[in-house]
């Protein structure tokens, strides 16, 4: 149970790596932009070979469509919480955890570009990271909405 929540926290400290990344090198953002594209892409096709490889196939057909629809509407990001949900009772929760964090770092980035890009961007540390955070905090809500569900298992 508690290795779920750590996972859980871990995996979502990527995003606010990934808007840290971004104020770091902004003079880089343009040029890696597609970069970072093609690495969620990446993940993402990882995300979803690791679930048919670990989970029942009807969780990986049901999250793996469901993260696929979303990640084309961007909003992709809290569906991951369904795959690390999944992965607990599929015991890969570790290896789902890390490439979740590698996603977060690709789109916290991102993300943050947005606000990075804007004029005085060094003034707008907070901003980018709080904005950041609002766009993917059901991540974490929806992850701890599903721990009930995991202290029923145990």
């Amino acid at each position: 149970m508690i290795d779920y929540i750590l996972t859980l926290i871990f995996s979502f400290i990527g995003i606010i790596g990934g808007a840290v990344l971004a104020l770091i090198a902004p003079e880089e953002l343009k040029k890696g932009a597609k970069y970072w594209k093609i690495l969620e892409w990446i993940i993402i096709a990882a995300i979803v070979i690791v679930l048919f490889l670990f989970a029942g196939i009807l969780w990986a057909i049901i999250i793996s469509a469901a993260i696929i629809l979303l990640k084309i509407l961007r909003k992709e990001y809290s569906a991951l919480a369904f795959a690390l949900f999944a992965s607990f009772f599929g015991n890969f929760l570790f290896l789902a955890g890390a490439l979740i964090f590698l996603y977060g770092l690709a789109k916290g980035t991102l993300d943050a570009m947005e606000i990075v890009n804007e004029k005085n961007a060094k003034k707008n540390v907070f901003k980018a990271i709080f904005y950041v955070l609002r766009r993917n905090i059901f991540y974490l809500v929806i992850g701890f909405i599903l721990l009930p569900f995991l202290i029923a298992y145990s």
